[in-house]
């Protein structure tokens, strides 16, 4: 008695499954991989914005902790206020300054520049015409900033005040960055300036 062979292979509904199996993992993967670069993308401006942010917060620490006190009574070397602060520092190695690298230095806050810094070179002479202020930004995402500075035990009591005038630098001077977007946060930056008023 002969056997009929029956041709092996899938049906039309088979392959219609496997089709729409297929679809849905396709569809899967896609997705995956649109939240992976959604991901990689968020990670990266994170990143790029801390690096940022920790590039100002070492420039700050490095000039404030270099500020130069005065000797004249009738010029304040160190002028603070609230939201702006004026002082002589030494500018990184790269500035383009000159050899001495010594400035007259004024931070704050400029509408669509954010943190900047203001300077002009310092070389303890008289200008016969004062040269134009260079303008730095420090950080484009900054919408305010507020400065604090600590009184030391001395003459009156030691305390946060939101001013300072004076040819000696504060104890401490702290910094408070306001960050765009608002969520944004940047703990506040304490700096201990270390340079004294010769004395005798």
């Amino acid at each position: 008695m002969m056997k009929h062979r029956h041709d092996s292979g899938f049906t039309l509904v088979e392959t219609l499954v496997a089709l729409v199996v297929l679809g849905f993992i396709i569809v899967g993967l896609a997705q995956g991989l649109r939240f992976g670069m959604i991901a990689w993308g968020l990670q990266t401006k994170t990143i790029a914005g801390d690096s940022a942010m920790d590039t100002t917060d070492r420039t700050l620490r490095r000039l404030l902790a270099g500020m130069e006190p005065g000797y004249d009574p009738h010029h304040p070397a160190i002028r603070g206020s609230a939201h702006a602060l004026a002082f002589t520092s030494e500018l990184p190695a790269n500035a383009p300054i000159g050899p001495s690298h010594l400035a007259d230095i004024a931070l704050g806050v400029q509408p669509g520049a954010g943190l900047v810094l203001h300077w002009v070179p310092n070389f303890h002479t008289q200008w016969l015409v004062p040269p134009a202020p260079q303008v730095t930004s420090l950080m484009p995402g900054v919408t305010g900033v507020t400065f604090a500075y600590y009184r030391g035990q001395g003459k009156a009591p030691a305390g946060w005040l939101d001013a300072w005038t004076d040819n000696v630098p504060p104890a401490l001077i702290r910094i408070h960055l306001s960050l765009t977007p608002p969520g944004r946060h940047w703990p506040d930056i304490f700096v201990a300036p270390m340079r004294l008023p010769d004395s005798g």
